[in-house]
């Protein structure tokens, strides 16, 4: 294996040249500006300095009280820092590591990580690797300060040859600067008294400041300050010889599936869960009976399960003459992918929206956006009230919308179309998460707009209403455009056969949920009137749909306690703050509480409120 030419490079030949560029001076200044950016900005005091070298920056930050790991690949460096250590009294530990290769690092967790001049070595692909291991070993809100080397204002002043002679020492560089590759490649001759000439190799990547923001954004680290030359709030200039971003590792906001967790600091398992209505079954159990025995009926389950459609991976054949039946609209197999329900092709859909930036409703479901920006792409929440300048602001590759809201609003096919046609001027594919407007029939569904808009994907699935989430099927639909860029990333063969054949025969029976909004339509204004009795103010949504929301006040939160209540909690999320044009707005909290539907429920409800009263 070809040994990379960093781990020769900076031995003891190039610290000699670079002592007399790396002064006392210098690193105390250095080191006082990355004290007061951890100091003010880093959650803890554990720092990892990422290439430390000599460890002048290591030693510097640890007399100031953090405590720091160093680590490099040069050995010759790491014996000079732990001897400039020692001699000073000072504790870091110094770690030997190839931080290109030895993946992952065997570091620990750390509440920052500083990269001083030591960024570029490997390739674009190599840096975004170390870019997203370092956000790995940071903690959640832990803070990366990286310095590099502006090449906007090196190629100003950059020259093939160029010798530096002080003190007996001699130093004769000679380089070459390949501007479509964007790296610098030369040698070093040194030359010291009492001691044979020494050519050393570099091969470094120089980047411009916009690209090193892009790869941090890649590697999902959210980007607060852009500071140059080591000093706080100078902006970034083309004259900047040195640029350092200060970006934060986004604490990780749980996924859908992560809300229906517990802990022991939840509430007791007594308490009436109303985060869902598992007694939605009752009014739908005779139509998802009849579509298994139909599919019992037809062949031996064994049969059912050695299907195998691998002429017909994405079920589009199957099901476009059933969704077409059941939506009111001719859609061809092109139009048409199944998935491991909305969950499966909204993830799908998260690697569709690279490279982003990604804008979302508040409060909206969180998957596709969180996946997204996990994979690099910057995400930004709007409201519906905001769309227009936000799509202006942000020229999102993917807008994510919920139809309904999380707070019920069953938004109709005028304003969808208005959405759509905004985004298409912008370049902007829509993704609407039809999950929970099964409920309100086929008849109101928006699936019919892809046939007007190229830019529409609309996702369904027959886990809501239908009770049948265990089925794992849901529907991508768009116009064959999208379709086909869905299908690069989407997996073949996701929906099971034996759930697609159930699946299909009760779509096939077409608006099941009568009796279901029946009910719902029924009992809702009751619940309702029960917790605004209770001191709670309500949001009731669209009459077919099985939940109301309360704003999540510290109020609001004592009140469903009181009465022994489960219900779903609605974190807003915020703004990227770098933004240009943004502010940190963040969404407020709601409570999301199911209409409890059968008798039995219904009078746990009633009495809950009663003891409490």
């Amino acid at each position: 294996m070809t040994r990379p030419w960093y781990q020769d490079f900076f031995g003891e030949e190039f610290w000699a040249v670079a002592a007399h560029e790396y002064t006392a001076e210098r690193t105390a200044s250095e080191a006082d500006y990355l004290s007061v950016v951890l100091d003010g900005s880093a959650p803890g005091r554990r720092v990892l300095d990422l290439g430390c070298g000599t460890g002048r920056h290591a030693i510097a930050l640890a007399e100031r009280g953090f405590h720091v790991t160093g680590v490099d690949v040069g050995e010759w460096a790491l014996k000079q820092a732990a001897e400039e250590a020692a001699a000073s009294g000072t504790h870091v530990e110094w770690l030997r590591l190839d931080l290109l290769r030895e993946l992952p690092w065997p570091v620990g967790e750390f509440d920052a990580i500083i990269c001083v001049q030591s960024f570029g070595w490997g390739s674009d692909a190599q840096q975004l690797r170390l870019l997203r291991e370092a956000r790995r070993t940071l903690v959640p809100g832990g803070l990366l300060v990286l310095d590099h080397s502006n090449v906007l204002t090196i190629a100003g002043h950059y020259v093939p040859e160029a010798t530096f002679e002080t003190d007996g020492l001699r130093a004769d560089f000679r380089r070459n600067y390949r501007v479509t590759a964007g790296r610098s490649t030369g040698e070093i001759e040194v030359r010291r008294p009492g001691a044979e000439p020494v050519v050393i190799h570099d091969d470094v990547r120089m980047y411009q400041p916009a690209e090193v923001r892009e790869l941090l954004a890649r590697a999902g680290f959210t980007v607060e300050r852009v500071d140059a030359d080591f000093t706080l709030d100078r902006r970034a200039a083309l004259t900047s010889r040195y640029v350092q971003f200060v970006a934060r590792n986004p604490r990780r906001r749980p996924t859908a599936i992560t809300t229906w967790e517990r802990s022991a600091a939840d509430e007791p398992a007594t308490a009436l869960d109303l985060r869902w209505s598992p007694d939605e079954i009752d009014f739908v159990r005779s139509s998802v009976d009849r579509s298994f025995e139909a599919t019992a009926s037809a062949s031996d389950a064994a049969d059912v399960a050695r299907t195998y459609h691998v002429t017909d991976p994405y079920a589009a054949e199957q099901a476009a003459p059933v969704l077409s039946a059941h939506f009111g609209l001719e859609l061809s197999p092109d139009m048409v992918t199944a998935g491991t329900g909305a969950t499966g092709l909204l993830h799908a859909c998260a690697a569709l929206a690279l490279p982003g930036p990604v804008l979302h409703l508040e409060g909206g479901h969180p998957d596709l956006p969180r996946w997204a920006q996990r994979l690099g792409a910057e995400t930004f929440v709007t409201r519906i009230e905001d769309l227009g300048a936000d799509l202006d602001r942000h020229a999102p590759s993917v807008l994510v919308l919920d139809r309904p809201t999380i707070t019920g609003d069953l938004y109709g096919r005028a304003q969808l179309d208005e959405i759509a046609r905004a985004a298409r001027e912008r370049g902007t594919t829509v993704v609407l998460d039809e999950a929970y407007a099964t409920y309100a029939g086929p008849a109101a569904s928006c699936v019919p707009a892809v046939a007007e808009h190229p830019n529409l994907v609309v996702v369904r699935s027959l886990s809501k209403g239908y009770c049948c989430g265990g089925l794992r099927v849901g529907f991508a639909v768009a116009q064959p455009g999208p379709t086909a860029r869905l299908r690069e990333v989407a997996p073949p063969l996701a929906a099971n056969s034996a759930g697609l054949a159930v699946a299909l025969r009760l779509i096939a029976q077409g608006d099941v949920f009568a009796g279901l909004r029946a009910r719902i339509a029924e009992v809702k204004p009751d619940v309702s009137a029960t917790l605004r009795r209770a001191g709670l103010e309500v949001t009731e949504g669209a009459t077919c749909l099985p939940w109301v929301t309360v704003p999540g006040e510290a109020g609001a939160r004592a009140v469903i306690d009181e009465h022994g209540l489960r219900v779903k909690e609605i974190e807003g999320r915020a703004v990227d703050p770098h933004a240009e044009g943004s502010g940190q707005r963040r969404g407020a909290r709601l409570f999301k509480i199911a209409v409890p539907l059968s008798a039995e429920r219904l009078t746990a409800f009633r009495a809950a409120f009663a003891q409490g009263a």
